[in-house]
């Protein structure tokens, strides 16, 4: 069952709004079309290419770090975090995805700067690729936490 989500654009966009996207290398075709999606939302919304920046990770586990990093110096005022883990015949994967989720949500909270959180936890790719617009659905929840903590 498909979830209500902001599919809509915030009244006031900012267009010095400076956005980081940070990604994982794994399943690089899958990771790229949520990343191009992302960057392509923002851009429709008025975000000016200069103020949306990529970098890549070696994995996903590695996003909070930088993400962390970014907003320690104040490089961004929003994050998007953008991978794919699979789950395999272990629990590593689920171990994974539960830390990239804990340290997203960690450096949020403690910066004050909106992280997206789009890891896709997926039993096989098929299922990734059938979620490939929620690169653009995280874009959107970012303008939409700026838009807000910009009038609070």
């Amino acid at each position: 069952m498909k979830q209500d989500t902001p599919t809509g654009l915030p009244s006031r966009i900012n267009r010095g709004w400076r956005i980081g996207i940070v990604h994982s290398s794994y399943y690089k075709e899958e990771v790229g079309a949520l990343v191009s999606g992302a960057a392509q939302a923002l851009r429709d919304a008025g975000i000016p290419p200069a103020n949306i920046k990529t970098y890549a990770v070696p994995g996903s586990f590695e996003i909070p770090l930088v993400g962390a990093e970014l907003a320690r110096k104040q490089e961004v005022d929003a994050l998007i975090g953008i991978g794919v883990i699979v789950e395999g015949e272990t629990h590593h994967a689920r171990l994974i995805a539960e830390q990239a989720a804990r340290g997203m949500m960690d450096v949020q909270v403690r910066s004050g700067v909106p992280f997206a959180f789009e890891v896709l936890y997926v039993q096989d790719l098929a299922l990734a690729r059938a979620r490939l617009e929620k690169g653009e659905e995280a874009a959107r929840c970012v303008l939409h936490s700026l838009a807000l903590i910009e009038r609070l």
